[in-house]
């Protein structure tokens, strides 16, 4: 049986990053392949995923720690959540590695080595690493599925592009997850460059349906946000939304600091030990997801959620699902235009659109490895 290796953000304590992984390796297990996703996880990537309250100067990890001490135990069942679903659900390599130093000096045996999805390519990413870039490959079939450069594509400004064009013509096959990305490195590059969607919608919601248990953390109609950088405008459609309709608001990555505890900390229900399946299930049993995040914009359109997603027309990676399923009119500013938005959505069309490119996707990915035979 031929092997194939997965590099990607597996273990970045974040939801999308995680999910994606899974559902990658999933579907190549399903194509017929030995895969195993290669362990790397730079010291980097472990400190941005500290709790907040254990990092920084003692006077500021004691403030921290005094502003989340109501649910300082539940970030900490968050952190296990993580690490038990990256030990249970994922097939990793055998050993961790922590460096492109240790990487080249291992004794790899893979067929084929996929660069994953997520922004591994984002040079601005505080865990980026050329790595992602396969330069420890010595033997085996160069793939890229999926990878975003990020909302700005900051290859081109911010990386080292000597660098990254000598790696990228080593590649067999090539696939980006935004058309702007796409565009952009066929312009760089003699081959063609494919668009194809993000892991994670390769997957059908029955699957992740399996992951979730049959019981809602959350009682009663909310709203959830979700915004990884703790946007204010997000909170505050949140807000507005959920006083319009009388519903509760949950926020699964706490609150960060003194202010922003004491505009929301009384308006918002905190429920932080939120893990990949833990936030599932808050994404699948919510009325409401406002958002700015690529990943619960995906989820809200598998489990045909009524979804808000703030300047989404703005981001590349946002813009770029939301035209595939003919969902522009999700995205809005803070104007009070959302306040008039319909939450009945009429997934119909958008799914079946989004079934012609999951079909797409993984033709591609198939082919790519048929051909790299």
């Amino acid at each position: 049986m031929k092997k194939v290796g997965i590099i990607t953000f597996h273990a970045a304590h974040n939801y999308g990053s995680m999910l994606q992984a899974y559902a990658l390796q999933k579907v190549i297990l399903a194509l017929g392949y030995d895969c195993q996703i290669i362990n790397f996880r730079p010291i980097t990537q472990k400190e941005m995923y500290k709790p907040i309250f254990m990092v920084g100067t003692l006077y500021g990890r004691c403030v921290r720690f005094i502003i989340q001490c109501t649910y300082a135990l539940d970030i900490l069942r968050k952190k296990w959540l993580f690490e038990n679903f990256l030990k249970k659900e994922l097939i990793l390599s055998s050993k961790e590695y922590t460096t492109l130093e240790d990487l080249k000096n291992a004794d790899f045996s893979f067929d084929y080595y996929i660069s994953g999805s997520d922004q591994i390519w984002n040079v601005q990413a505080y865990d980026f690493s050329y790595a992602y870039f396969l330069p420890f490959v010595k033997l085996g079939k160069r793939i890229a599925y999926a990878p975003s450069m990020g909302p700005h594509l900051s290859i081109n400004r911010y990386g080292d592009m000597d660098k990254i064009l000598e790696l990228l013509e080593k590649y067999s096959a090539i696939s980006v997850r935004e058309v702007t990305g796409s565009q952009y490195i066929e312009s760089l590059i003699n081959k063609p460059v494919a668009t194809v969607l993000d892991p994670t919608l390769l997957l059908d919601s029955t699957e992740y349906d399996k992951l979730i248990s049959n019981s809602p953390l959350i009682k009663g109609e909310y709203v959830f946000i979700y915004t990884p950088w703790s946007n204010e405008k997000v909170y505050e459609m949140a807000y507005t939304l959920g006083k319009k309709y009388n519903k509760k608001v949950v926020i699964s990555q706490g609150l960060r600091n003194k202010y922003e505890m004491l505009r929301w900390g009384r308006k918002f229900k905190i429920y932080a030990a939120v893990g990949p399946k833990e936030f599932l299930n808050l994404c699948k049993n919510a009325s409401i997801i406002c958002c700015d995040s690529f990943h619960a914009v995906v989820f809200s359109i598998l489990f045909r959620k009524c979804f808000f997603v703030l300047d989404g027309m703005n981001d590349n990676r946002i813009s770029t699902l939301l035209r595939i399923t003919h969902l522009q009119g999700r995205s809005f500013s803070l104007s009070d235009d959302y306040l008039s938005a319909p939450l009945h959505i009429d997934y119909t069309n958008a799914l079946s659109d989004l079934n012609l490119e999951r079909g797409r996707s993984l033709e591609w990915l198939k082919k790519s490895l048929d051909v790299c035979k």
